[in-house]
């Protein structure tokens, strides 16, 4: 399986953007009215905070994600999950700054050796500068883990792989809103370590550099011309890891936001991957999402990629050189009533090891139906089944967790 840099991946508290103004593409403003997200501020002061809890309990049928073999059995459980965010908000003089901190607790009441805690602390910043210079800044601490059977370096662990990442950095942004031409700059720097199992993970610690820059040409009153360039160096801690590497992509796309029914983001273009030790990739890649509401309350979203990720082990006979993942993810959300919401999302991951004969399919289905009972309380059922199948049969698992979910937001 890739090695995911993505910070947290299963915390679904994620969800609640601290910036949605400053997404790609958008100027920086200081509108603090777009963090509520239909929650009630609590405000201190000039001090906006806004407090998050969620509850999952329920079963889950493969908690390592394991191919249910004599010598890698299923392991079953009921689990619980807390996931409890808290968001500080603060406006000054024109500029805005937050610190977060997000929590994600899992608990398996039959192998507590499973059991872990998630934690990340963000503070990030956004400073208008003038009509035309702005800037938004983030630091941030994650401290998590790896479930076992999550990578290919975890298939065989005895406990869960505990990891810290910690990353800084900011995006200039040059351009007036509503001009016809903007400029943004982004510089990302961000490292990464295992706290154990030392002796699958020591390979996988890195460090990390970003540079990227877009430019956007307005086409239309709500449709823009994008032209991005990306560079990443990846350097490993570990002298035989085998996998520094230097990326170079470029992209060329729309944004757009035509109706209120039609919106999204398209790029496709080109990347260079160096490895200096490894084969190079050279080819095509693409990402897209798409959201479509043909009704105002149902809405599709499609999003897909084609990316290259590392992989999780030094050892290239065993996981090749790198991998080329495709992914597509297609979600419908839909409210058919004002308190009862259903949502049915299907994700497909296509992952070729290039170097060795394997090629892994990852199909994810989700169908969960919520109800609120309060402005600030809604509850649900949600079923989650995975299933991949794999050229190595060592990877093929099927998986199934049944939840109840409580969600408080005030």
């Amino acid at each position: 399986m890739p090695k995911s840099y993505r910070l947290l991946p299963a915390l679904s508290l994620l969800l609640l953007p601290l910036y949605p103004h400053a997404q790609e593409g958008k100027p920086i403003t200081n509108n603090a009215a777009e963090v509520e997200e239909g929650g009630r501020i609590l405000r201190f002061g000039n001090i906006n905070v806004f407090p998050l809890a969620e509850v999952r309990w329920g079963y889950d049928d493969n908690i390592t994600q394991a191919p249910g073999t004599a010598s890698q059995p299923a392991r079953a459980s009921s689990i619980w999950l807390l996931n409890a965010g808290l968001t500080a908000d603060l406006e000054h003089q024109g500029d805005r700054y937050s610190l977060q901190y997000l929590g994600a607790y899992t608990r398996y009441t039959d192998s507590s050796v499973d059991n872990f805690d998630s934690h990340t602390l963000r503070l990030q910043g956004a400073n208008v500068l003038n009509a035309r210079n702005a800037v938004r800044w983030e630091s941030g601490l994650v401290d998590s883990f790896d479930p076992r059977g999550s990578t290919d370096a975890t298939m065989l662990s005895k406990t869960p792989s505990h990891y810290q990442t910690y990353r800084v950095g900011g995006t200039y942004a040059y351009g007036a809103e509503g001009a016809k031409g903007r400029l943004e700059a982004d510089a990302f720097f961000s490292t990464k370590e295992y706290k154990n199992n030392r002796e699958t993970m020591y390979t996988a610690d890195v460090n990390s550099t970003e540079l990227n820059g877009r430019y956007f040409w307005r086409l239309l009153p709500k449709t823009s011309a994008v032209f991005e360039l990306r560079f990443a160096d990846y350097d490993y801690v570990a002298a035989n890891a085998g996998l520094d590497s230097k990326s170079l992509q470029w992209l060329v796309g729309l944004n757009w936001d035509a109706t209120a029914a039609t919106s999204g983001r398209i790029r496709i273009g080109h990347t260079s991957r160096r490895y200096d030790s490894r084969k190079e990739f050279s080819g095509l890649s693409w990402e897209a999402g798409v959201t479509w509401k043909p009704l105002t309350y149902s809405t599709f979203t499609l999003n897909t990629g084609r990316n290259i990720t590392d992989t999780t082990s030094g050892n290239t006979a065993v996981v090749g050189d790198y991998v080329l993942a495709t992914n597509y993810r297609l979600n419908w959300s839909h409210e058919w009533r004002s308190n009862l919401r259903s949502e049915l999302s299907w994700n497909h991951t296509k992952s070729k090891y290039v170097g060795v004969m394997r090629l892994d399919k990852l199909n994810l289905y989700k169908a969960g139906i919520y109800y609120d009972f309060r402005r600030w309380m809604n509850a649900g059922v949600e079923f989650n089944y995975s299933e991949r199948r794999s050229s190595e049969s060592a990877y093929t698992f099927d998986r199934l967790q049944s939840l109840v979910v409580v969600r408080a937001k005030f």
